[in-house]
C-alpha cells in the first residue's frame, strides 16, 4: 500500500505542537552542526539551554512584534544571567538578589502575556546559569552563551514566521471550530434527556464553554496582533477575520436554548422528532470539525448538502406530527425556532466556502475590541496589593526559590539547583494548578530517569548523546502544551544528557534528581496551601456576581436590537463576549474546586447549582440574540426588561455583599400575542425571568459563601 507522504507531512505540520517543536528542532540541528565543526560540546550544551529558554519565552505576535519581543528577551536574559554569575560567590547577597529579581520579574508579568513569558524565561535562564556558575571560566561566558542560544532560536523563529505569517492564526481559528464541534456534539444529548440528565449536560456544556471561550480569545489576540500592523489587511488575513466573526455568530446560536429540553420527550411524544434534532446537531458538529480541519491544513472547505436535506426532513416530520398530535403553540413555536436556528448555523457554515475563497470581493472589515491601554506604572500599581493574585504569587515564588537555595546551601547539595527549577515550574498562582503540576512533575521525572538509565548505558558516544539531547528537546515541545507529564519525562532525559556532556556525571545525578524534584514539589505545595491560599469558595461569590451582571448587560444589548437589521456591532459583540467570559471563569472556578482538599470544598452542591443555572440563563439569552432580527417587541417589554435586569443585579449585589436580597414583587404578566415571533419572545423572557428569580433566591444561600469567604 503506497504511503501518502504529502498527506503525512501535511498532517504533521498541521499539528500545532509538532509545528512549534519543529522550530526548536531546526535550531538544535544547527547547534549539532556547530558541535561537529568545532568539537566544543560544552558550549553547544549551553547554547541549547538558551534555545530551550528562548522557545519557552516566545509569544505569538506579528513579525515586527516578534522582533521587539526578541530584543526585550535578550536584554532580560543577559541581565538575569549576569546577576547570577556576579552574585554567585556571595551566598547571602545572592539570596537577596534572587528574592528581589524573582518578585520583580513576576510582577512585571502582570503587564501582559508577552511580559509574563519573558519574565518566566528570564527566571529559567537564571537557574540554568546557576547550574554551571561554579565552573564558568569568566563572568561573561555563560550569559553570552545562553543569550546566543536564545538569539539563534529567535532568528530561526523570525524566518519561520516570515515564511508562514498566518500559520499560528490558522491553528487558533481551527481550534475554535473544533471546540464548537465538541459543544454541539454534547448538546445533541439533550434529545432526549430527563431533568437529572439535562442538569448534567448543562454542567458539561459550561465546562466545554471554557475551551471554546479560550480558543476564541486566543484567536482574537492573534488577529489583533496582525491587524494592528497593517492599514489594509491582506486577503488571507481578511478571510481569517471573517471566519472568526462567523465562529462568534455560530457560538451564539450553538449556545442558545429554546425550551426546557428535559420536558421535550414527555410533551412531544414523538421519538422520531427528537432523533431528528439529535441528528442535525451531530451533522453540524461534524461540519464544524471539518471546517476546522480545512482551516488547519489550508484546504478549501466543502459543505455537505445532506445537512440541508436532514433539516427539510425534520421540518416535514414536525409538521406531520403536529397534524396528528395538535401541539399547543407554546410547544410548536419554540421547536420551529429551534429548527430555524439550526438551519441558520447550517447556512453560516455553508458561507465559509466563500469566505475561504481568496478571489472573493473585498468588503469592509469590522473592528475588533482591543484591551484598554493603561500606563505600565498604573497597571503595576493595581497589582501591588495582597488582594492581587499576581502579588501573592510573586511573594510565594520568591520565598520558594530562596528557601530552596537555603536548603542546597545548608546541606551542601552540589547539584541542588534542580530544587529551584522544580519550584519554578510547579508553583502556580492557584492551588489547583499547582497540585496538578506536582503530580505530573513527579510522574514525568520518574519516567524520564527510567528511560535515561539505559540510554546512558547504550549510547556513551558524546555526539550521539548530543543528538539524543536535541531529540528530547524536540519531544518536550511537542508535549509541553498538552501532556505535561510526558514533557517532563523528555526534559529529564534532556537534562541527564546535558549533565553527562558537561561533567560526565549523568549517572551520579539520577538519585539527587529524584530527591530534588520531591523537595521542590513539597515546597511548592506548602507555599500554595499555607501562604495566602486562594480557596475557590472565597472567589465564587464574586465570580457568580460578575456573571449575573454580565448576563444582565447581554440581555439589555439583545433587547435593544430587537426587530432591526441584523448587525454584529462592536458593542454587541463585547457584551456577548463578556457574558461568555464570565460564565467560563465561573465554570473554571468550580472545576478547580474539585481538586481542593475536601474540607475546603464548602457549598459544593450550591456552587454546582449556581454554575449550571447561570449557563442555562446565558443559553436562554443567546436564543433571543440568535433571533433578534426576527423577534417583534411586545407590550410592556421595557418594564419586563427592567425587572429582569434588576433581579439579576440584586442577586449579583447580594452575592458581592452589597445589598440584601429581597423579591420586589413578581415579574409583570406577559400576554402572548398572535404572531410566532412575539410568542417566542414571550416564552424566552418568561424562562429568563423564572431563572433570574431562582438565582435571586439561591443568592440567599449564597450569603453563606460571602460570609465564609471573609473568614
Amino acid at each position: 500500500m503506497p504511503i501518502d507522504l504529502a498527506g503525512l507531512l501535511r498532517r504533521l505540520l498541521s499539528d500545532s505542537h509538532i509545528y512549534f517543536a519543529l522550530k526548536v528542532l531546526l535550531a538544535i540541528l544547527g547547534l549539532l552542526a556547530f558541535a561537529l565543526v568545532t568539537g566544543d560540546i560544552q558550549l553547544t550544551v549551553l547554547l541549547s539551554l538558551g534555545v530551550v529558554a528562548g522557545a519557552i519565552a516566545e509569544t505569538d505576535d506579528s513579525l515586527w512584534g516578534r522582533v521587539k519581543n526578541l530584543a526585550m528577551t535578550l536584554v532580560c536574559f543577559l541581565f538575569a544571567s549576569l546577576c547570577v554569575q556576579y552574585l554567585f560567590p556571595t551566598p547571602w547577597l545572592f539570596a537577596l538578589g534572587l528574592a528581589g529579581s524573582t518578585f520583580i520579574f513576576v510582577m512585571v508579568g502582570a503587564l501582559g502575556q508577552r511580559y509574563a513569558t519573558i519574565s518566566f524565561g528570564s527566571l529559567l535562564i537564571a537557574i540554568y546559569t546557576m547550574l554551571g556558575a561554579a565552573k564558568a571560566p569568566d563572568l561573561f561566558y555563560q550569559p553570552l552563551a545562553l543569550g546566543a542560544g536564545a538569539l539563534w532560536y529567535g532568528l530561526v523563529s523570525l524566518v519561520w514566521l516570515w515564511l508562514l505569517p498566518y500559520k499560528t492564526l490558522h491553528e487558533q481559528l481551527a481550534q475554535s471550530y473544533f471546540a464548537l464541534g465538541r459543544y454541539l456534539l454534547e448538546k445533541s444529548r439533550f434529545f432526549p434527556a430527563d431533568e437529572h440528565g439535562a442538569q448534567a449536560i448543562r454542567h458539561n456544556l459550561a465546562q466545554l464553554n471554557i475551551n471554546l471561550v479560550n480558543a476564541l480569545n486566543l484567536t482574537k489576540t492573534a488577529l489583533n496582533a496582525r491587524l494592528s500592523t497593517r492599514h489594509q489587511a491582506a486577503p488571507e488575513l481578511a478571510g481569517l477575520l471573517r471566519l472568526y466573526l462567523l465562529a462568534l455568530e455560530i457560538q451564539e446560536r450553538a449556545t442558545s436554548s429554546h425550551y426546557p429540553y428535559s420536558k421535550l420527550e414527555a410533551e412531544l411524544k414523538q421519538g422520531i422528532v427528537l432523533d431528528g434534532f439529535q441528528e442535525v446537531f451531530l451533522q453540524l458538529s461534524e461540519a464544524c470539525q471539518r471546517l476546522g480541519y480545512a482551516i488547519l491544513v489550508h484546504k478549501p472547505y466543502a459543505h455537505h448538502k445532506r445537512i440541508h436535506w436532514t433539516l427539510e426532513a425534520l421540518g416535514d416530520q414536525l409538521e406531520f406530527t403536529h397534524l396528528k398530535q395538535h401541539y399547543p403553540k407554546t410547544l410548536l413555536t419554540p421547536m420551529k425556532f429551534l429548527r430555524r436556528n439550526l438551519a441558520s448555523i447550517n447556512e453560516l457554515l455553508a458561507s465559509a466556502e466563500e469566505l475561504q475563497n481568496p478571489a472573493a470581493p473585498p468588503a469592509s472589515l469590522p473592528p475588533l475590541a482591543r484591551p484598554a491601554s493603561l500606563p505600565l506604572l498604573t497597571l503595576l500599581k493595581q497589582h501591588l496589593t495582597p488582594d492581587s493574585m499576581v502579588f501573592r504569587h510573586a511573594l510565594r515564588l520568591s520565598l520558594g526559590l530562596v528557601v530552596g537555595y537555603g536548603i542546597l546551601q545548608a546541606f551542601n547539595l552540589d547539584k541542588g539547583y534542580w530544587i529551584l527549577l522544580t519550584v519554578l515550574f510547579v508553583c502556580q498562582p492557584s492551588y489547583s494548578a499547582t497540585r496538578r503540576r506536582l503530580v505530573q512533575r513527579m510522574l514525568g521525572t520518574f519516567a524520564g530517569i527510567l528511560i535515561g538509565v539505559p540510554v546512558l548505558w547504550l549510547f556513551p558516544e558524546l555526539h550521539l548523546q548530543l543528538g539524543i539531547m536535541g531529540l528530547a528537546a524536540f519531544l518536550f515541545f511537542t508535549q509541553v502544551r498538552s501532556n505535561y507529564s510526558a514533557a517532563v519525562c523528555f526534559i529529564t532525559l534532556y537534562v541527564l544528557m546535558a549533565f553527562n556532556l558537561l561533567d560526565g556525571i549523568g549517572f551520579a545525578i539520577l538519585g539527587p534528581r529524584l530527591l530534588d524534584t520531591l523537595l521542590g514539589c513539597l515546597l511548592s505545595y506548602a507555599l500554595v496551601a499555607w501562604l495566602w491560599p486562594d480557596w475557590q469558595y472565597k472567589r465564587l461569590p464574586t465570580l457568580i456576581a460578575n456573571s449575573l451582571s454580565a448576563n444582565a448587560r447581554y440581555l439589555s444589548a439583545v433587547l435593544a436590537s430587537l426587530h432591526r437589521q441584523r448587525d454584529e456591532s462592536l458593542d454587541y459583540r463585547v457584551a456577548r463576549k463578556c457574558a461568555h467570559l464570565a460564565d467560563s471563569e465561573l465554570a473554571m472556578a468550580w472545576q478547580s474546586m474539585l481538586v481542593e482538599p475536601s474540607k475546603r470544598r464548602r457549598f459544593l452542591d450550591l456552587c454546582f447549582t449556581l454554575t449550571w443555572r447561570n449557563h442555562a440563563l446565558l443559553s436562554y439569552i443567546s436564543a433571543l440574540g440568535a433571533h433578534r432580527d426576527r423577534l417583534e417587541p411586545i407590550e410592556g417589554l421595557d418594564e419586563i426588561s427592567r425587572h429582569i435586569s434588576y433581579t439579576l443585579e440584586r442577586a449579583a449585589g447580594h452575592l458581592a455583599g452589597e445589598m440584601p436580597a429581597r423579591l420586589e414583587g413578581a415579574c409583570p404578566t406577559i400576554t402572548p400575542d398572535s404572531s410566532e415571533e412575539q410568542l417566542m419572545l414571550t416564552q424566552q423572557l418568561t424562562l429568563i425571568s423564572q431563572l433570574a428569580d431562582e438565582l435571586l433566591m439561591l443568592a440567599n444561600d449564597g450569603q453563606l459563601l460571602t460570609r465564609q469567604g471573609n473568614v
